[in-house]
């Protein structure tokens, strides 16, 4: 069963990204996971209700995991015609 924020009362949670796109949202909170940063997505089961005419989805963290995640996220990764150096 996955974590939910509300698992770890006390702790701080700051939003740092809003999706519309569901997949978008997994594959953010996958980049953030892969890198040793625990994140959850909110929201996401008002969007099958009610369409996506709320707030979307929200990625969230701790207060203390912020600046990686956005920095993480803000990192487009390599280019795609980059080349490998063998």
């Amino acid at each position: 069963m996955a974590e939910r924020p509300e698992e770890h009362a006390g702790e701080e949670m700051v939003t740092v990204e809003r999706f519309r796109d569901m997949l978008q949202a997994e594959m953010a909170k996958g980049r953030l996971d892969s890198a040793g940063i625990r994140a959850f997505l909110a929201g996401e089961n008002a969007g099958l209700l009610y369409g996506n005419g709320l707030d979307g989805v929200l990625l969230q963290v701790s207060a203390a995991d912020e600046e990686d995640a956005r920095a993480i996220l803000n990192d487009p990764g390599p280019a795609d015609d980059a080349t490998t150096v063998a």
